[in-house]
């Protein structure tokens, strides 16, 4: 006995270039260090609560393809977070965990033996084209 037709749909979810996100997202160091220091900070939202439990990740920056995770740990129950002893070179410091919010351009450190970041993530649209692709 044979089978009756079959028919199906393939859907594709998310773009079928592998380059794709590269293309529309150029990807740069969000810290620069010029010295070795120890690296704190604040997360919070625009309306300034806090980000609690949340995930943040210091990647060494070599290129737009290449970062190195260095160190994932999680904000505590204000918001704030330690990544320790950061030695001097290029870094992105991912403040989001998902495309939900836009990751920190730039982050600034003063000078002396301590960087203290305070910041603030704002909303992404959520129309965007980067949307399919991981944060980076």
């Amino acid at each position: 006995m044979l089978p009756g037709l079959v028919f199906a749909q393939l859907v594709q979810i998310g773009p079928n270039d592998p380059d794709y996100c590269y293309k529309i997202e150029k990807i740069h160091p969000n810290l620069e260090l010029r010295n070795q220091v120890h690296v704190v900070g604040t997360l919070q939202d625009q309306s300034g609560a806090p980000f609690v439990g949340s995930r943040v990740e210091l990647r060494k920056y070599f290129s737009q393809r290449k970062q190195v995770s260095l160190r994932v740990i999680a904000t505590d129950n204000t918001g704030h977070f330690d990544l320790g002893i950061v030695q001097p070179g290029k870094y992105r410091l991912l403040a989001s965990p998902n495309r939900e919010f836009k990751q920190p351009s730039t982050l600034q450190c003063q000078t002396g033996d301590m960087c203290e970041l305070k910041i603030v993530l704002i909303l992404n649209p959520t129309d965007m084209p980067d949307l399919p692709c991981p944060i980076r």
